[in-house]
């Protein structure tokens, strides 16, 4: 799957692709940290959509691969790809994405990327959808059993099963164990496992995501390369990360 089928698919006249029209919740927690950085600008939305937290940050543009999204939204934008922003290098205050970073092919680019255009002292917000499971492209969770071949409908009834927090801690904690120890001899990659993204039709949430992705390898990806974690500042709060926003400060 490249950059040009997810353009395909994210222009396609259905608003369900574009984004939600309304993020209260994710407008209070942005402009909380906005607030508590005094970030005065210029903002950077990365996967903005229809821009439904424009103008939660000074000076604020919208970035979206989707050109049909953009045309429905009031607010400064620009259609372009987060793997290859069109903005100079430390000339941006505040990145931030919500829901976004994992529709991208390549989110180690993303990373480079953010890193490569915010301005010494400025701040990333990022808070992709972690962890997208690899049912989800089928629509797993929504569609019924009837509709369903027999080996879907077992890997259906697996779902809470899978889900379970204690059944994911055993797969993911040894992995958070050696990121650690391995940050402390030189600055890893970021990893993530790669999914098959539903490019076809939108079947549900996720189900179009390009990468499963855990916060704590994004978390050890700034904090090797010097950066303030300011969200998950100790050993503890990296490897208990969940679901929230991880929130860096560059130096």
């Amino acid at each position: 799957m490249t950059t040009t089928a997810a353009r395909e698919f994210y222009d396609a006249d259905d608003p369900a692709r574009w984004g939600r029209p309304e993020m209260p919740e994710q407008h209070q927690v942005t402009a909380g940290w906005v607030a508590r950085a005094n970030i005065t600008g210029p903002s950077l939305e990365l996967g903005c959509g229809v821009c439904a937290l424009a103008y939660v940050a000074p000076r604020y543009v919208g970035l979206d691969l989707a050109f049909r999204a953009l045309t429905t939204a009031r607010a400064p934008r620009v259609c372009g790809d987060m793997e290859q922003l069109p903005f100079g290098d430390n000339s941006v205050e505040l990145v931030f994405s919500w829901a976004a970073i994992e529709h991208v092919p390549h989110p180690e680019r993303v990373l480079e990327e953010v890193a490569r255009v915010l301005r010494p002292g400025g701040m990333a917000v990022l808070a992709p959808a972690w962890h997208c499971r690899p049912w989800a492209a089928e629509g797993l969770e929504f569609r019924p059993y009837d509709a369903l071949t027999a080996t879907q409908k077992i890997r259906k009834a697996l779902i809470p099963f899978r889900n379970a927090l204690l059944w994911r801690a055993l797969f993911e904690l040894p992995r958070r164990l050696a990121r650690e120890l391995e940050m402390r001899f030189h600055a890893p990659p970021f990893r993530y496992h790669r999914l098959q993204p539903n490019l076809t039709e939108y079947v549900g949430t996720d189900c179009d995501a390009f990468t499963s992705m855990d916060p704590h390898a994004a978390i050890v990806w700034f904090a090797a390369r010097g950066w303030d974690v300011l969200t998950h500042a100790t050993m503890r709060a990296r490897l208990l990360a969940r679901h929230e926003p991880v929130v860096v400060r560059k130096r």
